[in-house]
């Protein structure tokens, strides 16, 4: 075994995005100069400090964090709010220990956005190198997880698996490379950079992993990897014993009283905008089907297991097959419209894990004993396993859902809410092929 890996461009990542930090935040002083004109140059200070400091302010919250904010619009906009949260505390630091005059809100979120695109831009055109090219993914014991879902890239990478169970243990697809035994080997002979651990192999031991470690493979288990590169939690990768921390839902009164305000904010606008469009299909559908009422409610589990009415328009005769109207108000995927009542009386949100109803929601719980945890959150009309549907390959799958739904409990915020959301509207396969709560085998309706 090596003792050491050599690391090219340590520093090259760091140095383009103070670099980005610069540029950015100079073309924000000069915006701000622009727009104010003289003003600024009536300061006691030089107009320069101001905007460079708060560079690098921006570059230390970007580099020493060493969070994957380049990855992803998700990690981007959380890094983008940490970059501006840490500028305005520190200037407001050094305000008050030394009066300074600090950088103008146009320079520090305007200066900010731009070295998170500029930064993440120059780290996908301008190559960095890598820790000795040390690139292969080695897969050690039986993975459950779908590495067939795997980004592009990131699957090229992986060399195979050691499995003591056989290849039949390895996802489909996975070169098998023999026992875990041969890890040592199999480091020396390839350019493995990363090993990925599911259960607890028999033939590789603690000490063997820290040895890879501290020689620069990074070691990592697989319910971790899976839920960073997939967003979704590999319970089936993890103890029972570990769910009990591993799945720490967000209990914080703080988090929960701002999302409940912002989430219910849109829901009653969106409730008021829809409200002529709800008022038209209801009458159209008493007219048109002679039934008394235009909506049904199915019973399923809310927030602490509840119990609450789901609403939904009526589209079904007596007979179970579509009504006249029900067809275009399907077609147009209206159906589940009357959902914002829900979230108005507070039974759903808007975003979070989708209503299963009650008897199946049994059912699972005693199936799998992790499904409890989805009951830690309001149901929603858009969850993350609709937004990755299409990843899916479309097909209902109750464990991939689970497992889906308890990254967004784990992960829950706003941040991931705009993610959704933007998934939901730029992948209109996903949402076409299933619908939030319109699933037979969501509520077990239709």
């Amino acid at each position: 075994m090596k003792e050491g890996v050599a690391h090219t461009g340590e520093f090259r990542p760091a140095l383009l995005d103070l670099f980005a930090c610069l540029i950015s935040f100079s073309v924000a002083a000069l915006i701000e100069y622009a727009w104010v004109g003289n003003d600024i140059m009536d300061r006691p200070e030089p107009w320069v400090f101001p905007w460079l400091l708060s560079a690098v302010i921006a570059w230390f919250a970007m580099v020493f964090p060493e969070t994957q904010w380049h990855e992803g619009s998700r990690l981007w906009i959380d890094g983008f709010f940490t970059v501006v949260a840490f500028n305005l505390l520190v200037q407001c630091a050094l305000i008050y220990l030394f009066g300074m005059t600090p950088a103008s809100w146009l320079v520090i979120v305007l200066g900010s956005a731009l070295s998170m695109g500029i930064a993440s831009l120059l780290r996908r055109w301008i190559p960095l190198g890598s820790k000795d090219d040390r690139q292969g993914i080695v897969l050690v014991g039986p993975c459950h997880f779908p590495v067939a879902q795997l980004d592009n890239t990131l699957r090229k990478h992986i060399v195979g698996g050691l499995a003591d169970e056989g290849p039949g243990s390895l996802p489909a697809g996975t070169p098998f490379l023999g026992s875990s035994t041969q890890l040592s080997e199999l480091c020396e002979t390839t350019r493995a950079g990363r090993i990925v651990v599911s259960g607890k192999p028999a033939g590789a031991t603690l000490t063997q992993l820290l040895q890879m470690h501290y020689a620069g493979i990074e070691v990592e288990g697989a319910a971790f990897f899976c839920e960073r590169e997939l967003q979704r939690v590999a319970w089936q990768e993890s103890q029972p014993a570990d769910l009990l921390f591993f799945l720490n839902p967000n209990t914080s009164r703080a988090m929960l009283a701002f999302q409940a305000i912002y989430k219910n904010l849109i829901g009653l606008g969106l409730r008021v905008l829809a409200a002529p469009l709800l008022i038209l299909i209801s009458l159209l559908i008493v007219l048109t089907g002679g039934g008394s009422s235009s909506m049904e409610q199915i019973e399923c589990l809310g927030y602490q297991r509840t119990p609450f009415q789901l609403l939904r328009f009526r589209v079904r005769g007596s007979d179970g097959n579509l009504t006249a109207i029900g067809k275009w108000i399907d077609r147009l995927h209206l159906t589940n419209l009357p959902l914002l009542i829900n979230v108005v009386r507070g039974e759903m949100s808007l975003f979070g894990p989708a209503p299963v109803r009650t008897v199946f929601a049994n059912h699972l719980l005693r199936m799998l004993p992790p499904y409890v945890y989805r009951f830690t959150v309001k149901p929603g009309i858009f969850g993350c396993y609709q937004a990755h549907l299409k990843e899916t390959g479309g097909l209902p799958d109750e464990i991939a859902r689970l497992e889906y739904d308890l990254y967004y409990i784990r992960q829950e915020s706003p941040s991931l809410d705009l993610d959704i959301l933007m998934r939901m509207l730029f992948h209109r396969s996903a949402v076409k092929s299933a619908p939030p709560a319109n699933t037979s085998d969501l509520i077990g309706t239709s």
